[in-house]
Order: C-alpha cells, then structure tokens, then sequence
C-alpha cells in the first residue's frame, strides 16, 4: 500500500471519528445545557488511550487513579458540593482506541438498561421532558448542521462532478431501445446532454444514477436530453430494470469521458503497461489531452489539414468507428505543444458470454464473432511474476493441462481453480510449438493476457452463449451449434455462397481480415443465402472443413478499436459553485442537505421494496475503502463526501428503533402521552431487539466491504 492511500486512508478516518465526534459533542453540548450531570464524554471506543479532567489534566488511559488518590473515591461516586471541594470537573474527556462511535455518559441514562435510573435531581430521568427531548435529538441537529457548513464550504470552492453527458448506452439495456416521444422518434444518442428528470432539472450525472436507482418499481422515468443540431429538447420514458435480482435499478446510461489521459500513480503505470504493449504509445504520459484527429487515408489523400478537432471520448471512438481497419494519426496537447501519434486500429470484438459460468468467476464473458473466439498470447510480464524467466511477450497459449487451444475466459476460469505450483503448457513462439513448465501463484501465472488477432486461429468454439431477451438472460445457440469446428482449427476462407469461384483470392492471414471477409460476405449476400466458412483442422490431415452457417444468425459488430481505452481518460467534469456567493452557497448547501435527508429515506423504502439490494449497503470499512478514492480527488470532494456521511449519520439514527436516538425519542413521547414511561420490561425486550437488529446490520454490512475488497 502506497504512502499516498495510507494518508488518504487515515483522513477518512479522523474525518469519520470527526462526525460522531460532532455528534456525541449535540448530546453533551445539550445535556450541560439541560443541567444533566454529564460523567464521560469519549471520542472512539474500547479502552482509554488519553483523558482529560479538570482539576485533573491529562492522563494516560483513564484519570480515574489520580482522582481516588486525591478524594479517595471516584469522580462518579462524589456530589456536586464534594466535587466542589477538592476542584475538580464531574466531566471525564477521553479519546479511545477505536475510531468508530463515541458517547455521552448521564447519569439516569445508559444505553441498554432502562433501570439504570437515579433519584438525583440533576439525573437524566428526572429532566423534564421536553429538555430531555433536545439533548435526544441535538445529535442529529449538530450531523445536520455540520453537512450544511460542509456543503457550504464545497460550493464555496467549487466541486467537479460528472457532467450530465450520456458516454456509453448499455446494448439491450432500457435506454438502448427507447425511442423520443413526439415527431423526431429517435433513439438516445452518446453526446446527448440530460437536462431533467421527471421534471427535475439536472447538473451532474450522479443525479442520474440517483434517479435510476431510486425509481419506484413499475413507473418509468421521463428524461428531457439536448442534443447538438436540434433546438428542441427531446424527450425519452425509460423504464429502469434491476440487472440483478436485488440489484439496484439501472436505465443503462454512462457518464462520457474528456480526452485528458489520468493523472497518479495508477494511471502512469497503466500507460506504461500499454506502451509495452504497443509501442506506439510511448509518447504518451499522464495529463495529455487528445485534441484532434483523422484516419491515415484521409492523412495521406489530403492537401489540406484532415484533423478533426475533439471535445469528448466519443467523438475519437467516431472516426475510429469509420477507420474501416486503418490506423488513426492523433494529436496530443501536452501544454503548449503538440505531440503526434499514430495508433493503430483492431477489429471490435462482439462479447459472448458462456453458459454455466458463475458470476463470481475471474471472467464469465469472452470475445469473438458468430461464436468463433481468439487464442490468448502474453502480452505483458508483470515484475512480481514469478514467471519472468519463463514467458516472453508474444507467445501464444495452444494447450494448458487437458485444455486445448483454451480461450482467454476458459483459461483464466481453470486457473483459478487450480492449487499453487507446477503447471505444463505449449505455447506458439515464434512459429514454433514451445513446451513451458510455469509456476501458478493464487491462481495467476503473473502476466496480463490479450487476444492473439493476428493469428487466424480460433479457440474452442462457443455452442451456446447468454443474451440479453426481455430484459432476462436466456440460453441461445451460436451459430457455430453443431457444425463440429476443433479447437485450434485454422480460419481459410468466408463467401457468401457454395460456388466455389466466389471465395476470396487470399486467405485469411489475421483476424482483421476475418471480420473484413465477414462483412464482404454478408453485405453481398441475399437473405436466402448462407455464409459459408471454410476452416483447416488442427489434427495431422490438416483436412479442410467447411461449414454454412444462418446468414440471419450471422450479425457482427461492426466497429472498431484501439489500444486507448475510455478508462484511461478523465471523466468529462462539471464543476457545481456559488461563483463565490457566500448567499448562494448558503442556499446550496441546504438543498444539497435536504436533498440527501430525502435520499437516505428513499434509499431505506428502496430496500424495503427490494429495488435496493442488502449488498449494495457499506459499513465502516466500506467507508473507509471509498473515502481513500475520494480523498484524491481533492478537498472539496472529500469534504462533499463526509457530508454525505454526516447526514446519514443524522437520519439514520432518527430512526424509529430501540438503541438509537429515535428510538429514544419514541419513547419520550409515549411518556408525555401516557405520564409515565414504558415498561422496564418492553424497554429491554426492545433494546434486546434493537442490539439485533443492529449486529445483524454490522455483519451484513462488514461481510459486504470484505467481499468487495477482496474481489
């Protein structure tokens, strides 16, 4: 773990020890001024680390031993007028081992043991009700108060955000078919600007996501979109889907990408990764923006300057996507000057994903067409491998185990499976069938893994993948079902007939001329014909198989990619201020807190209703993993987040439940209702109850944050 993480790590957590400080700080603050003798006063929990008394100083662990060698008897034991006397506080302030929780110790009032009353007249019990009420609820008041100011302060500053831009539409997802109410019927479009919800205007993309996730089941959300060339705004009713059974509601919708490549540590080392990889990159490095670009034909044909200014990631995946295979020349703005590039392109894969594999599973989807996937080849050697000696960039996995001509998906699935040591494989090298003994550790050789495209070889072939249909996954067989193509099996030929005359003039040397004679063969084709495939058995005949396949099953994506990936890129950012209007970020910080009150009780009635999974809840750990992400992204953003924090802090201990403030509130009322408070009896069946309900949701949540983490 970095320096940097274990800062950002301990921010997050002196900023959470700060919330529950600020919280426990409500109910003292309170109970000093509702005259309730107050004890103790701790930040943390477990044993003491410091504490302070007055009188007393600070000590290490408890002042307890100091104050019974003075007076001769605890702090706690004394009266006022003994307290008096020897000159010290009735309050004991201490700071614990454990940064998570904290309390106030009154006396009349301990969590847990309703019968822990007392006759003093400055106890807890024997406050009036409607101050005791105030000390209940001030924690609350200060988690509240404290998410304004911080909210205050972020407006002030300014914080970026996700821009409403949709980036990426899911295929088969809600948005993906809906089509613009009105004249135009259009489909949404990447680009594509979202100005309101439900009526509800809309600054950044995480109001989306909200939106979406926090529908009510069955009710479609209306979307108003601004697109580039239109004057109106177009509208869209979208009917968000659960993707999982408890999952949170999606319309499959993505945030677009800017063209400023990542900043940090992670970013710098994942472009050094990829230049490896492509050496063509090399030039590139962290905070270049991408500003323009063109194809090498147009590059070449041209006299005139072809480049076409960029604003967003989608903008470089269009001329990518009409490259048709040739590479694109680029140019970076790095500062004042331009750096130029020129990246070459590959054929767009279609993603398959095979029947029977968990979604637990190191890769439960592969890449290929009509069900034809390619082999893997090392394409990097990390420098913790335990296989440096072992692989070279560029060989070509053909056998592993009983595994043969494995694909990418299948073969890290095995591996995973397998215990740590000695496995044997046969890899391509340099033209050559090589046999390699190569040490697995957790289940990984320790490389990073590619599709060989330039060999026309496919792996074992897909008979039946996972589409999407009526928003389910169902069972279809691939084109390929039934036609008994081996694994390994090497791709000749594609024409769009029987007739012999009609196969191309060259074989297929790569896969980008595979999918270039794929779609020759299907543009030229009649929906009567079929597509016929001409393939080389792997065995010692090397005998030539053809097959025919569906033309109407036959549909490939059309596109094509780089070695550049959007993830790479900063997201394209908004930034929500006050423009330095203390006023307006007053006003701001109060809707911003009121509208995440709101928020955390729709995400309760969610849950309720099941459109939320239990797995989607985070405990402390959970917060601390996000918070140290946050934390880079700057002051404003963490102060943002803890103000999240604090406000759900606030209402969830609002809550109607034993244990919490609610529940105590609850119970304040009844006893101004009824002149008497409830039963001992009912008061620690429910505590019981509460402190159930309460460990179960710790356990939920702490299993869940260890899940993530160590997926």
């Amino acid at each position: 773990m970095s320096f940097d993480s274990l800062v950002n790590i301990a921010l997050i957590v002196i900023g959470f020890g700060l919330l529950i400080g600020i919280h426990e700080l409500g109910h003292f603050l309170a109970a000093k001024w509702a005259g309730i003798r107050t004890n103790a006063f701790a930040i943390g929990m477990g044993p003491q680390l410091i504490s302070y008394r007055k009188g007393i100083g600070f000590c290490y662990q408890s002042t307890r031993k100091k104050v019974i060698a003075r007076c001769g008897k605890d702090a706690s034991e004394m009266t006022d007028e003994e307290l008096q006397k020897f000159g010290i506080s009735e309050t004991e302030y201490s700071l614990r081992w454990l940064p998570i929780g904290g309390f106030v110790s009154m006396l009349g009032q301990e969590d847990g043991k309703p019968d822990e009353v007392s006759e003093d007249p400055r106890s807890y019990n024997r406050c009036a009700i409607g101050k005791r009420m105030v000390v209940v609820s001030a924690g609350v008041i200060m988690n509240l108060l404290l998410a304004g100011v911080f909210f205050l302060i972020c407006f002030q500053i300014g914080v970026q955000f996700e821009a409403p831009v949709i980036g990426h539409i899911l295929p088969d997802s809600p948005a993906s078919k809906v089509l613009s109410e009105g004249g135009t019927h259009s489909h949404l479009r990447t680009g594509d600007t979202i100005v309101s919800i439900d009526g509800d205007d809309i600054e950044t993309f995480q109001e989306v996501q909200i939106a979406s996730a926090m529908a009510k089941p069955g009710i479609p959300v209306t979307i108003q979109v601004r697109r580039e060339g239109h004057k109106e705004l177009l509208r869209y009713s979208i009917m968000p889907e659960s993707v999982t059974q408890e999952g949170l509601l999606e319309i499959g919708l993505y945030p677009a990408s800017s063209l400023t490549l990542r900043d940090g540590k992670d970013a710098t080392e994942a472009l050094q990764v990829l230049a490896e990889q492509h050496p063509e990159l090399d030039l590139l490095s962290p905070g270049m923006t991408l500003v323009a670009a063109c194809t090498a034909d147009a590059f070449n044909k041209e006299k005139e300057s072809p480049f076409v200014p960029l604003r967003q990631w989608q903008d470089f995946q269009n001329i990518v996507t009409a490259s048709n295979g040739t590479s694109i020349i680029t140019e970076w703005a790095d500062g004042k000057a331009l750096a130029r590039v020129e990246i070459n392109t590959q054929p767009k894969l279609d993603v398959l994903r095979p029947v029977g594999i968990p979604s637990t599973a190191p890769q439960n989807f592969e890449f290929g067409y009509l069900g034809f996937v390619p082999l893997s080849k090392v394409s990097y050697i990390l420098e913790s491998s335990p296989n440096k000696n072992v692989f070279l960039t560029g060989d070509v996995i053909l056998k592993l185990s009983s595994l043969e001509a494995p694909r990418m998906g299948q073969l890290r699935n095995y591996l995973s499976l397998q215990p740590d040591g000695e496995i044997n494989l046969t890899v391509l090298r340099n033209g050559e069938e090589v046999e390699l003994n190569a040490m697995l550790e957790d289940g990984k050789f320790g490389v990073l893994l590619a599709s060989a495209l330039e060999l026309p070889v496919t792996a074992a072939p897909l008979q039946e993948v996972l589409i999407q249909q009526d928003g389910a996954l169902v069972r279809s067989p691939t084109p390929l079902a039934g036609k008994q193509i081996l694994a390994g099996s090497t791709l000749l030929n594609v024409c769009s007939s029987l007739d012999p005359t009609s196969l191309p003039t060259r074989s297929i040397a790569s896969w980008s001329d595979f999918r270039e004679q794929l779609d020759s063969a299907i543009h030229a084709s009649q929906l009567n014909d079929a597509l016929v495939i001409q393939v080389q058995n792997p065995t010692k005949g090397k005998e030539i198989h053809t097959v025919e396949l569906s033309l109407e099953s036959s549909q490939i994506d059309q596109g094509w990619s780089t070695a550049l990936s959007q993830q790479l890129f900063q997201p394209l950012y908004v930034t929500r201020s006050s423009g330095g209007n203390p006023l307006k970020a007053i006003q701001m910080g109060f809707d911003e807190t009121i509208n995440m009150v709101v928020m955390t009780y729709l995400t309760i009635d969610r849950l309720i209703r099941r459109t939320v999974g239990v797995d989607q809840l985070r405990g402390p750990v959970g917060i601390i993993h996000i918070g140290s992400k946050i934390a880079d992204r700057g002051i404003s953003y963490l102060l943002f987040f803890l103000a999240i924090i604090s406000v759900n802090l606030a209402v969830l201990n609002f809550l109607p439940l034993p244990i919490v403030d609610g529940g105590l509130f609850l119970y304040l009322i009844y006893e101004k209702l009824f002149k008497k408070p409830p039963s001992i009896a009912f008061q620690n069946a429910a505590a019981m109850l509460g402190l159930g309900l309460i460990a179960t949701l710790f356990v939920v949540t702490f299993y869940n944050d260890i899940i993530r983490l160590v997926g």
